[in-house]
């Protein structure tokens, strides 16, 4: 417990410096990039934005791997992204201006709201209203923490071009991550990744020239709006 404990403190500490948050955030679209992009990205000098990866990998935030004469640095695994996210969604909880609902500002204020990467898998009300669907039509049912599809969510999935019992082999299969702007579970995991690599591979989403940022396309509008009956409307 006092082991514990202490690891949940130094990773606090860790999140309590801005400039390492910048470092992290600039990362959770799933991507590797090189130190000299990443303290570009946050506004950092080489040297600073070095020591804090540095702090970052031996907590085990950041994996870095040499390449060439570069060394690359990604979020260490899903479960840590998750865990970023959803420090996120908990310190945009205490956001609100003149009392009103601070989920419902960001909605509307925050670009990221409608669609997003969370990692390696969709977010935003797109991602939230995604899993909500596939819920109702008992596709998927959740439980733990995690959902688990049926025999008719197999089915759907497989017509989709994902194959579950790949996807239980190779990590947590589908988790339920908590959307920072929607204050509801969009889908992670395995199945998450599997579901944005297909809608992106269908062209039904675009990734923006923004980092992070997703496209709801014409053809996927249309096509979510016929297999699911997501009545969406697209932005940006």
């Amino acid at each position: 417990m006092d082991d514990d404990a202490a690891s949940v403190a130094e990773l606090g500490m860790l999140f309590a410096d801005p400039s390492r948050v910048k470092l992290v955030l600039n990362l959770m679209d799933g991507s590797a990039r090189t130190a000299r992009e990443l303290a570009l990205a946050a506004n950092l000098s080489a040297p600073s934005a070095s020591m804090h990866l540095a702090k970052l990998v031996r907590a085990r935030v950041l994996a870095v791997k040499s390449q060439g004469r570069n060394k690359y640095y990604r979020i260490a695994n899903s479960a840590m992204a998750h865990a970023i996210e959803a420090m996120s969604g908990a310190a945009g909880a205490s956001v609100s201006i003149d009392g009103h609902n601070p989920a419902r500002r960001l909605q509307f204020a925050n670009p990221w709201a409608f669609a997003r990467t969370c990692y390696d898998h969709l977010a935003g009300r797109l991602g939230v209203d995604l899993a909500d669907t596939l819920e109702r039509r008992e596709y998927l049912v959740t439980g733990g923490g995690i959902y688990q599809p049926t025999s008719k969510g197999e089915m759907f999935l497989d017509e989709f071009g994902i194959d579950c019992a790949q996807l239980h082999a190779r990590r947590a299969f589908a988790t339920q991550c908590l959307d920072w702007t929607e204050r509801r579970s969009h889908i992670g995991g395995a199945l998450g990744a599997a579901l944005l690599s297909a809608m992106l591979k269908k062209g039904w989403l675009a990734k923006s020239r923004i980092p992070r940022l997703l496209r709801l396309t014409a053809s996927g509008e249309s096509e979510l709006g016929r297999k699911l009956g997501l009545a969406l409307q697209r932005k940006l």
